[in-house]
């Protein structure tokens, strides 16, 4: 046993050192001065020199104000220990009032769109409804559609997860009949998902960010490498919250966040199912407000329909050049608004999921 954890340590330490030559020789982003020059719905991969400018005060300052402070005095969290080596739990708790289509109307708003059923479009739908097939458990007696129908009611009781797919094979995966099957779902359910990484595909990730929410609080928890043999760790606390009955809320998440720690979990040879149930608000919201907003980013999201605007905010394609700095100097300046951003993240993301409830129901 000794000897594993030592054979671990040794892992880790190559891994921290071949990550330490290859992070050196690549930058992530790329300033630009003309904002209308690019598209920045989603992947923060541009600056703009001014906001790089401000982001680079910003680091000036924070690394002047903590100067010798420790993380455990600037912020209230404590070390997870695993076998594996240990990382920094960051756990907090505030009010929200989620809006959330409840099981039974959720069921009978899907029950009652017969384009679910193959062969079965628009023209077919109407003439059928005034048949007196209203739903698509009339459909049992059906003698073209009642097999396909009887064989998507024993889906919906007995699959909450097929159902998605199922509306997935007809509908766009940002259309609200989508979003209601969330309603099949308790909110207790619901694991809000965002991680912060040292860039794309191939590097740590240096925080999880998981959010549950429970009766009118969300609680957070953030699991920090505070240096890269950590992140293990930080993967064993992620893994603790997932079981086969949650379902993942995120922004982006099926591209970028799933498939991200389903590569570290591989690179670290853990097990860790990630299959779940999705639902990603970045396709949802662009339905909803593509038309009304500048971008559909997270930030602009907070900004026009919850009023927040984020002050002494890290742009997520300066995460990485942050954490180095925190590496190389030892000051945990730059660290704190990489974990407020994170927090916020999760938030938002949360208000945001409520919101289209509220305007789609």
């Amino acid at each position: 046993m000794l000897e594993d954890k030592a054979e671990n340590k040794t892992v880790f330490s190559r891994i921290g050192k071949r990550w330490r030559k290859s992070i050196d020789r690549v930058k992530e982003y790329e300033i630009r001065e003309d904002e209308q020059t690019i598209d920045r719905e989603f992947i923060p991969s541009f600056l703009f020199s001014l906001e790089y400018q401000k982001a680079q005060e910003l680091k000036g300052r924070l690394l002047e104000k903590y100067k010798g402070v420790l993380l455990e005095e600037a912020i209230q969290g404590e070390r997870l220990r695993t076998e594996e080596g240990s990382c920094f739990h960051i756990e907090n708790q505030e009010k929200i009032n989620i809006n959330i289509i409840n099981p039974e109307k959720a069921k009978e708003k899907i029950l009652s769109n017969l384009k679910l059923i193959y062969g079965i479009g628009g023209a077919t739908e109407y003439f059928l409804k005034k048949e007196g097939y209203r739903t698509i458990e009339d459909l049992r007696q059906h003698p073209r559609f009642g097999l396909e129908g009887t064989r998507f009611l024993k889906t919906i009781n007995d699959n909450r997860s097929e159902v998605i797919n199922w509306i997935g094979r007809w509908f766009p995966k940002s259309h609200p009949l989508m979003l209601c099957a969330s309603g099949l779902w308790k909110k207790e359910d619901f694991i809000i998902l965002d991680i912060e990484t040292m860039g794309f595909f191939g590097r740590p990730i240096i925080l999880l960010g998981v959010a549950q929410v429970s009766a009118n609080y969300i609680s957070t928890h953030q699991y920090f490498l505070q240096n890269i043999k950590e992140e293990v760790a930080a993967l064993r606390g992620f893994l603790s919250h997932i079981n086969k009955n949650n379902v993942f809320l995120t922004f982006n998440g099926r591209t970028f966040d799933i498939p991200y720690i389903e590569e570290r979990l591989a690179y670290y040879r853990m097990k860790g199912e990630l299959g779940n149930a999705h639902f990603d608000m970045l396709h949802f919201s662009r339905r909803a407000w593509k038309k009304e907003l500048p971008n559909c980013r997270l930030t602009t999201l907070e900004k026009y329909l919850f009023g927040i605007e984020r002050k002494d905010d890290v742009p997520s394609a300066l995460v990485p050049e942050f954490y180095e700095t925190y590496l190389r100097s030892k000051n945990i300046g730059p660290l704190i608004p990489i974990i407020e951003h994170n927090q916020q993240d999760l938030i938002t993301l949360a208000n945001i999921f409520s919101r289209l409830h509220k305007e789609w129901q």
